[in-house]
C-alpha cells in the first residue's frame, strides 16, 4: 500500500469512527506504520496533524448536533467526548465560541470591528 492510500484509509476510518476518539497509537497500527512515522506522514499528506484533523471532525459533528436541537450534553457525549467541559475547550478552541453561543446562533453576541490606516 502506497503513503497515499494508508492516509485515504486513515481519513476514511477517522470519518466513520470519530466519535470513539481513537488515539494516535490505534491509528498508525490502522496504518500499520509507528507513531512518530505515522504522525509525519499523516501532516505531510494531510497538511495537519492527526489530533487537529480529529478535532475538527468532533467538532463538525457536535456543532451538528446543537443544530439539530441536541443539549449541550447530548451534543458532547453523542461526539465522543466526556462532557460538556470538553465541548467548550474544543468550541472555544475551533470555533472562538462557547457551545451555548454556537446553539443560540450568535444571539446576543457583539461583534466590534474597525478600521485603520496601514502602511501598504
Amino acid at each position: 500500500m502506497n503513503d497515499f492510500d494508508r492516509i485515504a484509509t486513515v481519513i476514511r476510518y477517522l470519518d466513520e469512527n470519530h466519535s470513539e476518539q481513537p488515539s494516535l497509537s490505534e491509528l498508525a497500527a490502522a496504518a500499520d506504520l509507528s507513531e512518530s512515522h505515522f504522525h509525519r506522514l499523516f501532516q505531510r499528506w494531510a497538511g495537519v496533524t492527526p489530533k487537529d484533523f480529529l478535532q475538527s471532525l468532533t467538532a463538525e459533528h457536535a456543532k451538528q448536533r446543537l443544530r439539530d436541537s441536541a443539549s449541550v450534553l447530548d451534543a458532547a457525549l453523542g461526539s465522543g467526548l466526556s462532557g460538556p467541559g470538553r465541548l467548550h475547550d474544543l468550541l472555544v478552541t475551533v470555533e472562538a465560541a462557547s457551545p451555548g453561543e454556537f446553539k443560540s446562533g450568535g444571539r446576543g453576541v457583539n461583534i466590534e470591528w474597525g478600521f485603520a490606516e496601514s502602511i501598504v
